[in-house]
């Protein structure tokens, strides 16, 4: 079964606010700018270590508040 591509929008306005471009982002959570720009565009699925470490660059608690797609898609799916 292919997967959902699911476009990390709320990522990409937190990135626009907090003036974190991909390449300072990717080198934050230790992966390439490259890989990371094709996770927020659907491209490629995310590690959950991955997420976890974005939620807490960006000082959140929860994955939904920063992955709000994400965690829609792995509610629908349970």
């Amino acid at each position: 079964m292919a997967s959902k591509k699911i476009v990390c929008k709320k990522l990409k306005g937190l990135m626009v606010e907090h003036d974190m471009p991909a390449k300072k982002l990717s080198k934050k959570i230790g992966i390439s700018e490259s890989s990371l720009t094709q996770k927020i565009n659907g491209h490629r699925d995310w590690w959950y270590w991955e997420v976890l470490l974005i939620v807490k660059v960006f000082k959140f608690s929860e994955v939904k508040d920063v992955f709000p797609e994400l965690y829609e898609s792995f509610s629908k799916a349970s």
